[in-house]
């Protein structure tokens, strides 16, 4: 067999192995499946649905480098959110800005592997830990690279239960394990409605660039919690979400064929994303056991939730401190960090984008201003949501 054919093989082999792994172990089926599935039905030799601006290539132009689909999927994620821990508990919002370290250290990463600046952002969205804005970004900067890197974000996701439980073995002891952390819990009802408009405002006049993902997340929250429009957040949540995730998942899976998926470049793409995960992780919980210096009830546990898996990641740390001291209760301040990394990694990796689209050659400058950038959103939440939480 020659060489293009092997590696239509080996990538129906990958599909097939994806799809029977999220059925198996329950990784991520709603994505994993539509995704393995096409990566395998695109792959078989002479297959139309791989032809250059075929079917499955004029679906993608129109869904996916348009942003439609991955917006349309944020309005769902809105609506199934529950902001009102993270209100609560505003400072968790720093804990989920530096979850988001491996954004910019996986943006070096790459430009040290040689890839120029708009690549190396765009790989760097992988670590945002969400699918939706490693689309966005990508398709801004680098359209080719959608496919590899929105694989890559959603694979990666998938493993996080994998990821967690060592990690915290690793850098967590067994005295911090014990820490009891207690949220609060209370917010008013005129603090979750003004939430959606002040995360805008906020986010609006530092970078607008995030303004299309920011914007239909908390529209979504909006629909939830106003009270008048039940019908809107249903359909958000069980019907437009979900439609739009099999065609993410579809176009996704299409996308990836053995004509361009089989290089170095694109093994260096699925390796820095990964290596950014783990650190993201590892940066969230040192950056937790420094609140922990500071405060003894604060759980370093806690930094592993701080990234945008949600809410898979608050359920891992839950789940890992009550297996290691049960009297251990970390859901509802775990639910608090989960939410704040959502916002963290649209901070990030918008914040990211804008920047380089500003024009400015120099990574470190890039970075520095990125960062600062989140930080200053995140900072000015704290302080705003450390007063409005008490209005009535």
């Amino acid at each position: 067999m020659d060489s293009l054919l092997w590696s239509q093989v080996a990538l129906m082999a990958l599909g097939l192995l994806l799809v029977y792994l999220s059925y198996r172990f329950d990784l991520e089926p709603l994505l994993l499946i539509p995704i393995g599935f096409f990566i395998f039905v695109v792959n078989i030799p002479n297959s139309p649905l791989a032809e250059p601006n075929g079917l499955m290539d004029q679906m993608f132009n129109a869904l996916i480098r348009t942003e439609l689909l991955p917006l349309v999927i944020f309005i769902g994620v809105g609506a199934m959110m529950d902001f009102g821990p993270l209100i609560a508990n505003p400072s968790y919002m720093v804990l989920g800005l530096f979850s988001q370290l491996g954004i910019f250290i996986a943006f070096f990463v790459a430009i040290l592997f040689g890839f120029d600046i708009p690549s190396a952002a765009s790989i760097a969205s992988i670590a945002t830990a969400d699918g939706p804005t490693s689309i966005f970004v990508a398709s801004k900067l680098k359209p080719e690279l959608v496919g590899t890197i929105s694989m890559a974000a959603y694979s990666y996701v998938s493993i996080v239960p994998l990821l967690i439980p060592p990690l915290l073995k690793g850098l967590v002891t067994k005295n911090e394990i014990k820490a009891q952390t207690t949220a609060r819990a209370d917010v008013s009802r005129t603090a979750k409605l003004l939430f959606p408009f002040i995360v805008i405002l906020t986010a609006g006049f530092i970078a607008p660039m995030s303004l299309p993902l920011l914007g239909f997340l908390v529209f979504g929250y909006f629909l939830k919690e106003n009270g008048k429009t039940p019908s809107l957040k249903e359909a958000a949540e069980e019907m437009l979400a979900p439609v739009a995730t099999i065609f993410v998942g579809m176009l996704i899976g299409g996308s990836i064929r053995a004509e361009s998926f089989f290089q170095l470049k694109t093994l260096a793409i699925m390796g820095i994303g990964l290596f950014a995960f783990i650190i993201n992780i590892v940066a969230g919980i040192l950056v937790a056991k420094v609140m922990h210096l500071l405060d003894r009830s604060f759980n370093p546990a806690l930094g592993a939730a701080g990234n945008s898996a949600f809410p898979m990641a608050a359920r891992v740390v839950h789940r890992y401190a009550q297996r290691e001291e049960p009297s251990t209760f970390l859901l509802l301040p775990a639910v608090s960090a989960n939410v704040a990394g959502q916002l963290g990694s649209v901070f990030a990796g918008t914040f990211l984008l804008q920047t380089v689209l500003s024009g400015l050659e120099n990574p470190l400058q890039i970075a520095g201003m990125a960062f600062g950038k989140s930080l200053l959103a995140m900072l000015l939440l704290v302080v705003i949501f450390s007063g409005v939480r008490k209005w009535k």
